[in-house]
């Protein structure tokens, strides 16, 4: 099994990854760490940031088997093609509360990647 966690060392993203590393942990999978930059500025390095270090030195320090892929571009679209590419069986991402405006114009991360991605997605709540 491979699960892709989409992370940006927030509280939310936090969340996540907890459950994502209960669920790895639970089934032997694989986890799949992305980060998703929405404006390319200068040239991407490719290499994992900060961000995504953290979160793969939290889930190796778990023994947990870990990819990290940095990702450009629109950051549903970017999330759900890391996730097609690797062979994904579950997406785990958080959410927050939207704001008045985010509700009314539509604009969640989580719900984009939940209406295109063709595997499974975990939304993680706040609690």
């Amino acid at each position: 099994m491979n699960i892709l966690l989409a992370y940006n060392d927030t509280d939310s993203s936090n969340r996540a990854l907890e459950r994502a590393a209960q669920l790895a942990e639970l089934t032997g999978a694989r986890v799949v760490v992305t980060s998703v930059t929405p404006v390319v500025i200068g040239a991407a390095s490719g290499e994992p940031g900060p961000e995504l270090q953290k979160a793969g030195e939290t889930l190796r320090s778990r023994g947990l088997e870990v990819e990290l892929v940095e990702a450009i571009g629109d950051i549903p679209a970017a999330i759900v093609e890391v996730a097609e590419s690797r062979n994904v069986d579950l997406i785990v991402l958080g959410t927050r509360e939207p704001s008045q405006v985010e509700r009314m114009l539509g604009h969640s991360v989580s719900e984009s990647v939940q209406r295109m991605a063709h595997c499974d997605v975990l939304i993680v709540h706040p609690r």
